[in-house]
């Protein structure tokens, strides 16, 4: 009885409201109806044609990067925050909540101005010999963006999976011969597997359904699925279309998140 609120508040607000857009993705656009008319699978095969198979592999594929970056990224600050002082832990953790509470719109305009045209970034390169005008509308900024974005998550996933790994423990590796990189493969890292792991999902779920960082960060040269779905929206006023292109992106994280789990739980089990 105790899991019914949260199950009548699962089927009100994600059961019912993506059984409208399965509704909706599956209809014909129409001038007269934004849920259109008819039923069509057209969305659906449009979502596999080669423009939007495109979109599609580059979202994936740079939530991975950004993924993969904030995960290398993360490792130290989590262990500098486990292995610190009460204080300092304290204050490391509220300086990487800073982010968290500081809106998305806020964080982006603030990398606009740093590589953008005439921004410290692009300054620094010209004086090295590297003439650029901008270092936006490129996937490597985006991927910044990304990255800055999505980072807290990882820290804050990592450091109970390291909060639970006891110092004895690195201590006994180092006294066997193992230096500080064999320690951390072969025992830091499988320990915080499942740290990683939800890091990991949590990171690529936000990063590839980002839609302000790629916007502004990335301009026309970078797209992503988020935008072509807001296009499709507001842009085309295809509601059909934009609603069958968030039910692929919805059962793409599904499939990844659920091979991400398998894959981690039979590597716990062995």
């Amino acid at each position: 009885m105790l899991f019914v609120p949260y199950l009548l508040l699962l089927l009100a607000f994600l059961v019912v409201p993506i059984a409208g857009l399965v509704e909706i993705s599956a209809r014909n656009q129409s001038v007269t109806s934004i849920g259109g008319v008819g039923l069509t699978m057209a969305n659906y095969q449009r979502v596999f044609e080669g423009f939007y198979l495109d979109i599609i592999f580059d979202t994936v594929r740079l939530a991975a990067i950004a993924t993969l970056i904030g995960a290398t990224l993360a490792y130290p600050l989590a262990y500098v925050i486990v292995r610190s002082q009460p204080l300092a832990r304290t204050v490391l953790t509220c300086l990487v909540m800073v982010p968290l509470m500081t809106s998305v719109v806020v964080k982006v305009f603030g990398w606009f101005i740093l590589l953008g045209r005439g921004g410290p970034a692009v300054r620094m390169l010209q004086k090295l010999g590297i003439e650029v005008q901008t270092l936006l509308n490129t996937e490597p900024s985006v991927v910044v963006g990304l990255v800055e974005f999505a980072l807290p998550f990882m820290v804050f996933s990592l450091v109970p999976a390291l909060d639970r790994i006891s110092p004895a423990v690195e201590e006994a590796a180092a006294n066997l011969g193992a230096t500080p990189f064999q320690t951390f493969r072969l025992v830091i890292l499988p320990l915080s597997a499942s740290g990683l792991t939800s890091g990991a999902l949590l990171c690529f779920g936000i990063s590839s359904s980002a839609y302000v960082v790629p916007a502004i960060m990335g301009g026309h040269a970078v797209r992503m699925i988020a935008q072509q779905i807001y296009d499709d929206v507001l842009v085309a006023f295809d509601w059909p279309a934009a609603a069958a292109f968030s039910i692929a992106l919805l059962v793409l994280l599904s499939v990844l998140i659920f091979a991400a789990l398998r894959a981690s739980r039979r590597a716990t089990d062995v």
